[in-house]
């Protein structure tokens, strides 16, 4: 073996979402090139009496001191044969000590700033105060100072630029595509009890409004005849959208999410902010074309004709999608061939997990 290397991030990688579902990817590439891993997040590094507080000030600690923790588990499991230590988002500030130096790297999966700017509307002002300087300027900026900084896409390569002043290597994030592969379209529906006669339009992801799941609502009103599936973390939409054309799927296993996209017509990502954006990566490796708004992922699997008609970034994105979902609808082979002979090939040569862990060594020089 070749030592062991500490992973430090806020959530367990069990659960759900774009950053665990990267962290379960780079153990897999790091435990294949011969690394012990260890991970280190809020559910086995938190006091259970820090856990538990509640209240708006309560999260609040919970949220600013969650590093904190992480990193004072790590610190007292230092050994010497610990060869590199990487971190993510507000995670990383705790300045981990060690008489041998150790490798230190830092990725960024998307900016505090970024995401507080692009969600104003919908947050209080405290809260987007809190967002924009303490967890973005203050946290995120000090967890990759001084370290080897990756991010995930061109995006935020701008951003922490911008933003915090670090340069940083963009490495794009890894997706097995042996996993998200094309499927049989008659065959994913008729497991999953959809129907074969009408166009399926799916939506992956939470109601939460940074997810513009709004957008979402207006299609479903606009488009009846269209069968929405909703696969769905978290809270459960309004009922008023309910109804024959809407399946609901709660917590979907990873396993599972390659015949939701061979069942769809078409895949929708209308965030407000994404700064990469999985299910963009995912939906297009599985040969589903994917209207979005502008994100990490969009932005650069979008860019050529025909399917940059499908990346919409006007100032009307009601009407942008509406009409997106009517030009799929009309053509759905032709799309489906177009992403499949030219979208995927290139979601190999950067997302495939064996092109991107070759990225990966190189710029941290493990």
């Amino acid at each position: 073996m070749k030592g062991t290397i500490f992973m430090l991030t806020s959530e367990s990688p069990e659960d759900a979402g774009g950053m665990e579902h990267f962290v379960r990817e780079a153990l897999k590439v790091l435990v294949a090139r011969g690394y012990r891993t260890e991970v280190f997040h809020r559910g086995n590094s938190e006091p259970p009496w820090f856990a538990k507080r509640t209240g708006r000030l309560g999260k609040k600690l919970v949220g600013t001191l969650g590093g904190y923790w992480i990193g004072r588990n790590a610190q007292e499991h230092m050994t010497e044969d610990v060869v590199a230590v990487i971190s993510n988002s507000d995670v990383g500030y705790y300045p981990l000590r060690r008489v041998t130096p150790i490798k230190t790297i830092h990725f960024h999966h998307g900016t505090y700033r970024g995401q507080s700017e692009a969600i104003r509307p919908f947050i209080k002002y405290t809260g987007y105060l809190y967002l924009k300087w303490w967890g973005s300027m203050v946290l995120e900026r000090l967890s990759g100072r001084g370290k080897v900084v990756l991010v995930g896409s061109e995006q935020v390569c701008e951003e922490v630029l911008r933003y915090f002043g670090h340069q940083s290597t963009v490495v794009w994030l890894p997706i097995n595509t042996e996993h998200f592969k094309p499927l049989d379209m008659a065959i994913c529906r008729a497991q999953l009890s959809l129907p074969a006669d009408k166009p399926v339009g799916l939506f992956v992801g939470s109601v939460h409004p940074m997810k513009g799941f709004p957008i979402v609502h207006h299609l479903i009103e606009r488009l009846p005849n269209i069968h929405w599936v909703f696969a769905l973390r978290g809270e459960l939409p309004d009922k008023q959208i309910w109804g024959s054309n809407v399946t609901i799927l709660r917590s979907v296993p990873h396993d599972q999410l390659p015949q939701l996209y061979g069942a769809a017509d078409f895949s929708l990502c209308p965030s407000l902010y994404e700064p990469f954006g999985y299910v963009v990566a995912e939906s297009l490796a599985c040969g589903t074309p994917v209207i979005a708004s502008p994100g990490g992922a969009s932005r650069l699997f979008l860019r050529e004709p025909p399917v940059n008609r499908l990346l919409i970034s006007d100032k009307n994105p009601e009407d942008g999608f509406l009409a997106a979902v009517l030009e799929v609808v009309r053509e759905p082979e032709r799309y489906r061939k177009v992403v499949i002979e030219q979208v995927r090939p290139r979601i190999q040569e950067l997302m495939d997990s064996k092109n991107w862990s070759r990225r990966f060594f190189e710029a941290t020089g493990l």
